[in-house]
């Protein structure tokens, strides 16, 4: 008896299930049908409906259709302010050729260059947060952030080069934290008496940290480039040399992510772990900081 029971609690469910379901579908195609009948207040009156109850339909598609009822009935401002929410939550999205004008595809693409440098911003200081928390999901969060700051709607704004090389720099220094460390040589002891943290856990910052000063060299000699070849003495490398300095001033890493010539960059990598700076400091304090240099190899004088 009570097998029957819970057989038919399932089935009562998936019924349920498959009439909301089915029930969601057919709001849509009915807001969409009185949008193509030029209905748009019976149109946006169903797609609210929809919009505040949950729903197994794509919630993107319900609030582009609202915009473009919004727009249609000459709502302009409620139309954009719903466009950067849509951004917000989804900052990759575009409306259909296929269902958008050209006048609102325009009104979206308005809308897209003014809200993304500030979304992308956003993201950026949520993935720069996940990293100084040692948060797992942290190479996700920029490898998203740097799909972002691939959108052609950023192609002119002038610190997305800039926010790139950060945020690359933060995804690669992620993916190395988070490789499976090397055996250990000898065994810690089996218990230690608790030890109470000297200073607060180190917070890496960078350029875009507008409220930090950054650190300033002390001792930074480079390897003076010499050409192995006459075609190499003709020709213009760049490269970025990344540096990691802590609270110290001194380098803790030295990395190039992007190289110029094999032999110098090894000389240069080498060089750099020996720099010292003063410090980066923000708000007296020494911190550790992120460090992104560019690389010039220019062709010799004839």
């Amino acid at each position: 008896m009570g097998c029957k029971t819970i057989s038919c609690s399932v089935v009562l469910f998936l019924t349920a299930f498959a009439g909301m379901v089915s029930a969601s579908d057919e709001g849509f195609d009915r807001a969409k049908s009185l949008y193509a009948s030029a209905a748009y207040d019976e149109a946006l009156v169903v797609l609210n409906q929809l919009s505040a109850t949950p729903t197994l339909d794509d919630p993107m598609s319900i609030a582009a259709y609202r915009v473009y009822c919004l727009l249609a009935l000459n709502r302009e401002s409620e139309a954009r302010a719903l466009i950067d929410r849509i951004l917000h939550q989804s900052p990759l999205f575009v409306p259909s050729a296929n269902e958008a004008s050209p006048h609102i595809q325009t009104i979206f693409r308005e809308v897209r260059r003014a809200a993304l440098p500030t979304i992308a911003r956003e993201r950026y200081s949520e993935a720069k947060a996940a990293f100084d928390r040692k948060d797992p999901l942290t190479t996700r969060q920029f490898d998203d952030l740097l799909t972002l700051l691939q959108d052609p709607d950023l192609r002119d704004w002038t610190a997305v080069a800039d926010l790139r090389a950060v945020a690359s720099a933060f995804r690669d220094l992620a993916q190395a934290m988070s490789a499976p460390a090397s055996p250990a040589v000898e065994a810690r002891p089996a218990a230690l008496p608790p030890q109470p943290p000297l200073e607060p856990p180190d917070i890496t910052y960078t350029s875009a940290d507008s409220d930090v000063i950054p650190p300033v060299p002390l001792s930074q000699r480079a390897p003076q480039w010499r050409p192995s070849t006459p075609q190499e003495a003709t020709q213009d490398y760049r490269g970025v040399l990344r540096l990691l300095i802590d609270r110290t001033g001194a380098v803790v890493s030295a990395t190039m992510p992007t190289g110029t010539r094999p032999a110098y960059d090894q000389a240069l990598v080498r060089a750099a772990r020996e720099w010292k700076f003063q410090p980066a400091h923000k708000q007296g304090r020494p911190v550790r900081y992120l460090k992104i240099i560019e690389i010039h190899l220019a062709p010799m004088a004839p």
